[in-house]
């Protein structure tokens, strides 16, 4: 049987607890020790092998350690498969929460589409006369009960409500968060046997995206929007943001893995597993050398205010509501979100390049950034088509969800299968045709 020698030595250097493996043997690290099993070797071959080990293999920090218990802690926050998060709360709950938290007694209730919250439009009777809220919002407010994973995330719903305040105090509209009778913009109640948080805004008047009949100027608006919007947003900070996480963050794509049984057509499946691929092989790789800061991350046609100005004839955006996906991701990804859903809105590849046009007004999208641009927006797709898929076999009442598959499959497929390599130019020579023209 061999003869193994076990040596000892102190260092001056603070090393954590762990257990590593080189060629010649193994060896501890426990607190300031170094603990050596190895076959019989003089003992200063033995010291030389504690200091190659220590160099490729240095001992793991606490604030490595403590970045993956964040990296976890964020990760478990993320949908998961089979988990049914959506409130279960009907018109008895929330006339019951406006009156105990606001004071409000409703003259009407209407349910406003959501993907996995409740948002109710609430009508209030100004006749009767509330002790919370001494100047009633003459539009009515929107109750908001957020789904069970979110509610969980209280730091960030306080994130949600500066955002906006934010966004007001620099002149863009936005809803405006209500106190409620403890004097907080929100609180948690247990609805159902879950906890869910609730909180309310004013109701913004105006008409939604989605209803009106679309100029290549006001989608040449929205690229100017959402340019100018995270110019304010770089001035915004909160700790919240710091470790956020969701499942419909750009980053977050290669979760989709996890969602893919709901998609029955193998062709469309490959496509998605292409898209995943690509996304990490050229965006992901390089994910912290592109310019980054808070970004809205959803700017759809369902969040997007307009109205005719007096004496114009064509529409202008005039605010934005829903901050429920904000956080902190490279720039061009809100751009990438903003044209996937002006592109399935018009159900045209080539709308892109408006939004471009109106966003390169405001920023300069670096050479890098336009490189990973359309395997950002197929990634963006590819979200939406798979997630709503998925809610969708949950909740199979909820159509709200399928509102982009049917032009979304059309979208990426043309995209990914037909167009990739000439979508780049197929933008700029959109942006160029708009710019050119005398009247907008």
């Amino acid at each position: 049987m061999s003869n193994r020698n076990t040596y000892k030595m102190e260092l001056n250097e603070e090393i954590e607890s762990s257990e590593k493996s080189g060629p010649e043997g193994k060896f501890s690290l426990i607190n300031d020790d170094i603990t050596i099993t190895t076959q019989n070797k003089p003992k200063s071959e033995i010291f030389e092998m504690i200091r190659k080990i220590s160099i490729t293999n240095p001992p793991i920090t606490q604030q490595q350690i403590n970045n993956q218990d964040q990296l976890s802690e964020s990760d478990s926050k993320l949908l998961k498969p089979g988990s049914k998060i959506k409130p279960e709360v009907n018109k008895t709950d929330i006339e019951n929460l406006s009156e105990r938290l606001y004071g409000i007694t409703p003259k009407n209730i209407k349910e406003l589409k959501s993907y996995d919250d409740r948002n109710f439009l609430i009508d209030v009777d100004a006749s009767i006369k509330n002790p919370i809220l001494t100047n009633t919002w003459s539009h009515g407010y929107v109750l908001k009960v957020l789904n069970s994973l979110d509610s969980e995330k209280v730091q960030f719903i306080e994130a949600q409500t500066e955002i906006m305040l934010h966004l007001r105090e620099n002149g863009l509209t936005c809803s405006n968060p209500v106190k409620n009778v403890y004097g907080k913009y929100y609180s948690v109640e247990n609805l159902n046997g879950k906890n869910h948080v609730v909180r309310l805004l004013e109701y913004i008047p105006g008409e939604m995206f989605h209803q009106i009949d679309k100029t290549k100027h006001i989608y040449y608006q929205c690229g100017e929007y959402i340019a100018n919007m995270d110019r304010i947003l770089k001035r915004f900070h909160h700790d919240a943001y710091k470790n956020h996480k969701s499942i419909w963050q750009l980053e977050a794509v290669p979760k989709l893995k996890d969602f893919l049984f709901v998609l029955q057509d193998h062709g469309r499946k490959e496509i998605v597993e292409q898209v995943i691929e690509a996304f990490e092989k050229k965006v992901l790789k390089n994910f912290d050398q592109y310019e980054s800061g808070v970004i809205h991350g959803d700017f759809n046609e369902q969040n997007i205010l307009v109205e005719i100005p007096k004496g114009l004839k064509d529409y202008h955006i005039i605010g934005v509501i829903d901050f429920g996906d904000t956080h902190i991701a490279p720039l061009i990804f809100e751009l990438a979100i903003a044209m996937t859903y002006m592109m399935l809105e018009e159900k045209d590849l080539a709308t892109g390049g408006l939004v471009i046009a109106g966003y390169s007004s405001i920023r300069v999208i670096s050479l890098m950034e336009k490189e990973i641009l359309k395997e950002c927006v197929a990634a963006r797709l590819c979200q939406s088509l798979v997630l709503g898929a998925y809610t969708h076999s949950l909740d199979p009442g909820n159509d709200y969800v399928l509102t982009t598959q049917e032009a979304g499959w059309n979208l990426l497929e043309s995209l990914w299968k037909e167009n990739l390599n000439k979508i780049d130019e197929i933008w700029d020579n959109t942006a160029d045709e708009y710019l050119k023209q005398s009247f907008k």
